[in-house]
């Protein structure tokens, strides 16, 4: 019987931990276009307050080249120099394209007053942060948005409070509109996925690729690791998304938010406390020392 080869395209959130996650009875490639890790929530710390702290990591793939092309029928990716891998399973883990958003964000902390809010109503988290870290930086700041009613109303109604503390006005329009990240050139498209995570039969798609799905490091990290377990027959099930992310509110603070409600469920959990922005600070190196490695924090 033939080995079971899988093929994985992108080494960021998702991607990596499908990787560690692949049991060592599967030929697993890992091609990905740089041989480095970017943890982005530490990234946007060094952005913001100009901090001395490291937000990559260096990783080996397989494979260290730019994508051509993707045949989702064959399952075969072809590479700069014409090669062509295939596989028996596809993982695409691509990502997406943060250039612009980030360009924007760069901006928009050059300004004293700013008046916030995102393309997409699935970024919010990452506006209301930046609003956090605009007011610790003694901006004068706004935000205009749902406020996370999407996650349901007990977690909005605690970051409007948290909001309102910190001297964050609510508006009625925003002139600073963080983008929203742009779909991958070599796919051209977010990609639909069933309860687990195929967009078609054996190609996997997990992390920022995912149509109507939050662009969440935290999120695509357990998308990973479940395609990995699944398709090392650890388990069965259907994924169960849940949407986890701390808040830092600049005031010693943060909020650690917990929900499954975009997915028709009723869970929401909304606490408050300085251990959540210890944990946020220890997140933001425990990921650069683990190249990517979700381990422990599973958990969490």
């Amino acid at each position: 019987m033939e080995t079971e080869k899988v093929v994985i395209v992108g080494a960021g959130y998702s991607g990596l931990n499908a990787y560690y996650e692949l049991g060592n009875h599967i030929v697993k490639t890992l091609i990905a276009d740089k041989a480095q890790f970017v943890f982005y929530t530490t990234y946007l710390q060094k952005l913001m307050f100009n901090k001395n702290i490291k937000y990559t990591a260096n990783i080996k793939p397989t494979i260290t080249s730019k994508v051509k092309e993707i045949d989702l029928e064959r399952k075969t990716v072809k590479i700069e120099n014409g090669t062509e891998i295939q596989g028996h399973k596809l993982i695409l883990a691509m990502g997406c394209k943060r250039e612009r958003q980030l360009d924007i964000i760069g901006r928009i902390i050059g300004k004293d007053r700013v008046s916030i809010s995102v393309e997409n109503h699935l970024d919010e988290y990452l506006g209301i942060q930046l609003a956090f870290y605009l007011r610790k930086l003694n901006k004068e700041v706004s935000y205009y948005g749902p406020v996370l009613k999407w996650l349901g109303e007990k977690v909005s109604t605690k970051v409007l409070e948290l909001l309102e503390k910190n001297r964050i006005r609510l508006s009625e329009k925003s002139d600073d509109i963080i983008p929203a990240c742009e779909p991958n050139e070599v796919i051209g498209d977010f990609l639909p996925i069933n309860d687990k995570l195929e967009y078609k039969n054996d190609v996997f798609v997990i992390g920022d690729m995912i149509k109507n799905y939050p662009k969440l490091g935290e999120l695509a990290m357990r998308e990973g690791i479940y395609v990995g377990k699944l398709i090392s027959k650890k388990i069965n099930e259907s994924f169960k998304p849940i949407f986890i992310n701390i808040i830092d509110t600049g005031k010693g603070g943060a909020i650690h938010i917990r929900s499954n409600v975009p997915w028709n469920g009723n869970f929401e959990s909304v606490r408050v406390s300085k251990l959540r922005a210890i944990m946020k600070r220890f997140i933001e190196r425990y990921y650069i020392i683990r190249k990517g490695k979700m381990g422990i924090l599973y958990n969490l």
